[in-house]
């Protein structure tokens, strides 16, 4: 779905080439996100089709038919509603996330916070897990009597935990701001 939001949220900046649209992907989202060709002109034929997107076929001498395509308000109301589109069950998905927050001047206040609680909800089931695990190394660790450190592992769990905070207080501080300036 989150390449669907992509190629969409794309051509709302205007008229685009398919490479075009894939070099602006991957300067919006830095790289965190791909799109394959396939994918790409795949997804531009079904939207096309559905009336999503029209077509210009750009002739060039001596060289393939280069292939312009614009967005409709068909696709305006697609990418709106994919853009909210964000139930529980994709919050573990970076790429399904970070899609939606690199376009959320396209949704309201109240659709961003969704996305954003949704998103902090899962985080949280994250912390759980890996306050868990991190019990169970120390654990470990203690009953260990071949001389083996743990330490590796451990320094790996302490990493990813790290991380998640990070995005925990990243997503609460905006939250905050959110809340902030009503």
């Amino acid at each position: 779905m989150y390449s669907e939001i992509l190629i969409l949220a794309m051509l709302r900046q205007g008229p685009q080439h398919g490479y075009e649209i894939k070099k602006d992907i991957d300067r919006a989202l830095g790289g965190i996100v791909t799109l394959n060709n396939k994918t790409l002109y795949l997804a531009l034929k079904h939207f096309e089709e559905i009336g999503a997107v029209t077509r210009q076929v750009i002739p060039q001498e001596g060289k393939p038919n280069r292939h312009l395509y614009e967005l409709t308000e068909r696709g305006i109301e697609l990418l709106q509603a994919s853009l909210r589109d964000f139930p529980a069950s994709q919050a573990s998905n970076d790429a399904e996330f970070f899609t939606r927050v690199a376009f959320f001047d396209y949704l309201e206040v109240p659709e961003r916070e969704a996305i954003l609680t949704s998103r902090q909800s899962y985080l949280e089931g994250c912390l759980s897990y890996l306050q868990t695990m991190q019990h169970l190394a120390d654990t470990q660790d203690c009953a260990n009597t071949s001389g083996v450190s743990m330490s590796h592992a451990q320094r790996v769990l302490a990493f990813h935990t790290r991380r998640i905070h990070d995005e925990y207080a990243w997503i609460a501080s905006w939250l905050e701001e959110m809340q902030a300036s009503r």
